[in-house]
């Protein structure tokens, strides 16, 4: 039993040392730039490239094992917004869900050019 756990917590620790450095200069930069687009769910106000929680490591460890998959920018997106919801995001998708939040700025400066036009009568 003993050396089972301590296979397991070396092939943990294999695998929680991965490094972009693994990843060529295009890859660097997807993976630089997706991981500033993801925030950590820990955190909450930090990208997971600025947390060192646990997830955010994975997260991290995840994202760059999907570059090397070969998988586009909006793929890997998709398979985190499945995973964790869309607050895992920064910029939200344009979905049913976010018509409100994606027109309500155009729509409070409609809100403000009629109340300072009505003002000025």
């Amino acid at each position: 039993m003993i050396k089972q756990t301590l296979a397991f917590f070396l092939i943990l620790f294999c695998f929680s040392t991965i490094e972009a450095d693994e990843l060529n200069n295009n890859d660097r930069i997807r993976y630089q730039s997706l991981i500033e687009e993801v925030r950590c769910l820990v955190c909450q106000n930090q990208s997971v490239s600025e947390s060192n929680a646990e997830l955010a490591k994975d997260l991290r460890r995840e994202i760059k094992l999907q570059i090397q998959d070969g998988k586009t920018d909006s793929e890997i997106k998709s398979y985190l917004l499945e995973r964790y919801g869309e607050f895992i995001l920064y910029e939200p998708a344009f979905s049913q869900k976010t018509l409100f939040l994606w027109f309500s700025p155009i729509i409070l400066i409609l809100m403000f050019y009629g109340w300072f036009k009505k003002i000025g009568n």
